[in-house]
């Protein structure tokens, strides 16, 4: 029998039996003396006879009392299980040591508790100094942004490939995510080709250097990205203020360009081409609302010849810009005609001259002859 159980078992009986403030106190001094005692191995009997003592010791209700037996045990992490099992699913001011440094805790029991319990558990247990891939994977998914990014940072954490998954899903949205997902060793070039365009440009650098993305998998990666974040806008595409936003993210991203121009419009955001069709050509919004809108495609002629749009680039844009008109939207063979005569006969000079004096006149459309 181990020495100082063996030395003391009477009288730890004798404390569990007098249920005072007091002799819980003193028997929470003698238990964990034994089990900060080196190599303290205790055989089958003596478990028995500690759970029992320690369900004597934890049939306290007091809080005050169950947190000072927390603190006898606070600094041995080879707290008894039964009594870690206890603390640990108590309230979060008695479970966070014995959840971060409980060595007894078992994977399973790790699970239930942050399946079971409050987000501060989860959140302990994410700070533990080593995480298996199945207590990862609970924590994750528990989809709470703080209990993600405290595994993320953590890389005692054993991350499976659903975790990567989750986290780098997850950090497209959430900024506080995109640093230390980047930076785990878990992480694939898939995943981060997924993650590359919703992070800002320096951590863009890290992960071109760390996997070597080739510009045609940028290129992919962005139409992907536009797709899914217009697609998460879809039911605002129509909103004016929510566009500009978007908008915004995307010239962030410096990505706002006429490449990008027919994407949008296939993806039926309207709105955004024109506030993107507006910021490229440096000319008011309302103005190239009007531009777009206009039969036989002449303005719109004008301002892709001025900012760099080639031919073919033209008639894409010009048939699938058609897609706004509330009413028919099918492009009648003249109106194109029309269109194309409209491109050939620009120059660029003369196209940006033309820009330049509607920049200067918005109400071109009144006044032009």
């Amino acid at each position: 029998m181990n020495s100082r159980l063996q030395t003391n078992v009477s009288a730890m009986m004798a404390l569990a039996h007098q249920r005072t403030e007091h002799s819980r106190i003193e028997l929470a001094n003698m238990l964990a003396n034994v089990f900060l005692e080196d190599g303290a191995d205790l055989t089958m009997r003596e478990e028995e006879l500690i759970n029992e003592l320690i369900d004597r010791l934890m049939s306290a209700q007091t809080p005050d009392l169950r947190l000072q037996i927390a603190q006898k045990f606070s600094g041995s992490t080879r707290m008894p299980r039964k009594l870690a099992l206890s603390l640990a699913n108590d309230s979060i001011e008695l479970a966070r040591d014995v959840l971060i440094n409980s060595a007894t805790l078992q994977d399973a029991d790790l699970i239930e508790i942050v399946t079971t319990q409050s987000v501060g558990h989860a959140q302990a247990v994410a700070c533990r100094h080593s995480i298996a891939e199945a207590v990862v994977d609970a924590l994750v998914t528990t989809g709470d942004l703080d209990v993600m990014r405290l595994v993320a940072q953590n890389l005692g954490a054993k991350l499976s490939s659903k975790a990567v998954d989750i986290l780098t899903e997850a950090a497209r949205y959430a900024a506080e995510l995109r640093a230390p997902v980047l930076q785990r060793p878990e992480l694939t070039s898939e995943c981060a080709i997924r993650l590359y365009w919703w992070l800002s440009q320096d951590l863009r650098r890290i992960a071109l250097k760390r996997f070597g993305i080739t510009s045609g998998q940028i290129n992919e990666a962005l139409a992907k990205t536009i797709e899914e974040f217009l697609g998460y806008h879809q039911l605002e595409k129509n909103n004016d203020e929510v566009m500009l936003q978007v908008a915004d993210w995307l010239a962030e991203r410096e990505v706002v360009s006429t490449a990008i121009l027919p994407q949008i419009l296939r993806l039926g955001h309207f709105r955004l081409f024109n506030i993107l069709l507006s910021r490229l050509a440096g000319i008011a919004l309302s103005l190239v609302d009007t531009i777009v809108a206009e039969i036989g495609g002449r303005g719109l002629a004008v301002v892709c010849r001025a900012i760099g749009i080639d031919k073919a680039g033209f008639v894409s844009i010009f048939l699938l810009s058609r897609g706004a008109r509330a009413d028919e939207q099918i492009v009648h063979p003249r109106e194109l005609s029309e269109a194309l005569m409209a491109f050939d006969r620009l120059t660029v000079k003369a196209s940006q001259d033309m820009l330049h004096s509607w920049k200067l006149n918005p109400d071109y459309l009144t006044t032009r002859h």
